[in-house]
C-alpha cells in the first residue's frame, strides 16, 4: 500500500472518529447547538493533516504535498456525517424508550 493510500484509509478512520466524538460531546439534533459539531470536524481533520504530514508526508515528493490534503477528503466527510447521523440515531432512540 502506497502512502496516499495510507493516506485515504487513515482520513475515514478519523472521519469515524470525528463523528463519534461530536456525538459523544452532545451535539445531537436535539440540541439548539449542534451546528458546533461541524467544528469537531473541521478539527480532527485539521489534525489529520498533521498526522499525515509529519508521519506520512517525508515519504512523498515534493510534487505530491497537495496530494496530502485533498486525498480522502469526499471520504471523510462522508464518514463523518454517516457516523454522527447514526450516534444521532441510537442517542435519540434510546431515549424515548
Amino acid at each position: 500500500m502506497g502512502p496516499i493510500d495510507k493516506i485515504f484509509w487513515m482520513r475515514i478512520g478519523f472521519g469515524v472518529l470525528a463523528g463519534i466524538v461530536a456525538g459523544a460531546l452532545g451535539y445531537l439534533s436535539f440540541n439548539p447547538l449542534a451546528f458546533r459539531g461541524t467544528g469537531i470536524g473541521f478539527m480532527i481533520y485539521f489534525v489529520s493533516y498533521i498526522v499525515a504530514r509529519f508521519s506520512i508526508g517525508r515519504h512523498l515528493p515534493p510534487t505530491d504535498f497537495r496530494k496530502m490534503i485533498t486525498t480522502g477528503m469526499a471520504g471523510y466527510v462522508f464518514m463523518f456525517m454517516f457516523v454522527w447521523i447514526l450516534y444521532n440515531t441510537f442517542a435519540i432512540v434510546e431515549q424515548t424508550g
